[in-house]
């Protein structure tokens, strides 16, 4: 196996001297390739000048500069500081720790990232969440074909399915990893790291197992429903930053419950897009407007910091719409078909193969979302 790229990039040479002998004269010295700064200038020179693949570990001074460049060539990249901490952009490691322990961490990061793919600070891994405040509004089946035309142009995805009764096992999976490090484990995981302040040894990618029907990265969903009916908004909050932060991914999909849990509303909170499903029956329309009013009237601060996010799309769509939308001024954003075949399905593959429907889902992947309206509070 080819050695591991890194650039790391700390102001102490005295530290740099101890880890580069610590790699020469341990294991790492087959296992690591380090190119080490302490002049951000020299720095800069070199990956403006170099096409460097690898990961660059730095600290917070060099990656400012650096972030801000016009000629990124790489969108691997971990803060170095004085301890391990939560950020909402990227993972933080403690340059002081074992260097074994570090190097092991630096190591289990250099995961894929897609090609010609360019994060820099500002940009993030495209988070989206499928909701409907009524169930049966064929979120899931939304949701997965979203995740996979994604993946099928070339997209690293990562499908987070937040139900409780999860749909993911309609998928066919396939194990990275045993089968003790999935979900649960990451829980346990990310629970214990948070109380040191540090973050899980190994990337998300880890935990994880493929979904080859969707093009995507997902968990396999743990065998107790409390361990997501018990997930609190900021255990949800720190799951999805560490797969967001871990910037392994391109885009996340997120397919959570139709009511109004803890994990849910943090889900919805961090999310930078929100496809909203409803369907042209009278009790979808009740209940999203139900909702829609209790928000703005009980939590205003919170429904405005989402309401411009929300797409609202008509699912199952037959030429018109007979019911009238629950909320005045809203508009619909996109539409998807009535599929009659999947009146009666006794096969999940049937879900992904509908040419019409995956015709439909392409233009809500490649719908632009950057117009605002207001109406009722509702942002488009």
């Amino acid at each position: 196996m080819a050695p591991v790229q890194i650039v790391l990039c700390v102001e102490d040479s005295q530290y740099i001297e101890l880890l580069l002998r610590y790699v020469r004269e341990s294991e790492y010295a087959a296992k690591v390739r380090i190119k080490a700064f302490s002049d951000a200038d020299m720095f800069m020179i070199y990956m403006d000048s170099e096409e460097h693949r690898g990961l660059v570990a730095a600290e917070e001074t060099f990656l400012k500069r650096w972030l801000h460049s016009e000629n990124i060539k790489t969108a691997r990249w971990v803060r170095l500081s004085e301890e391990a901490e939560y950020h909402p952009e990227g993972i933080t490691l403690a340059k002081y720790q074992p260097l074994h322990t570090l190097l092991e961490q630096l190591c289990s990061m250099t995961g894929r990232s897609a090609p010609g793919v360019t994060l820099k600070e500002g940009q993030y891994t495209m988070i989206t969440s499928v909701y409907s405040a009524a169930p049966g509004s064929g979120k899931s089946v939304t949701a997965m074909n979203m995740a996979k035309q994604l993946g099928l142009k070339g997209q690293s995805v990562f499908y987070l399915n937040l139900e409780a009764a999860s749909s993911t096992r309609l998928l066919t999976l396939e194990r990275k990893q045993p089968s003790e490090n999935g979900l649960s484990r990451l829980l346990y995981d990310l629970q214990a790291a948070a109380e040191q302040k540090e973050q899980p040894v190994h990337p998300p990618s880890y935990y994880a197992v493929y979904a080859e029907e969707i093009k995507s990265d997902t968990f396999e969903p743990p065998e107790n429903f409390n361990e997501l009916l018990q997930m609190t908004e900021q255990e949800t909050l720190s799951l999805i930053a560490y797969i967001a932060g871990s910037r392994e991914y391109d885009h996340i999909i997120i397919d959570g419950e139709s009511g109004w849990q803890q994990r849910i509303k943090a889900a919805l909170q961090v999310s930078d897009r929100i496809v909203w499903l409803l369907t042209d029956d009278l009790l979808c329309m009740h209940k999203t407007g139900m909702w829609m009013s209790y928000w703005q009237s009980h939590d205003p601060d919170w429904y405005e910091q989402i309401a411009s996010r929300i797409s609202f799309v008509m699912n199952r769509f037959g030429g018109s719409v007979l019911n009238p939308l629950p909320i005045t001024g809203m508009e619909l954003e996109g539409t998807l078909p009535y599929v009659p075949s999947w009146k009666q399905v006794a096969s999940s593959e049937l879900l992904w193969c509908s040419p019409i429907f995956q015709r439909d889902i392409l233009k809500l992947c490649r719908m632009p979302h950057d117009q605002a309206y207001a109406a009722g509070g509702v942002g488009m």
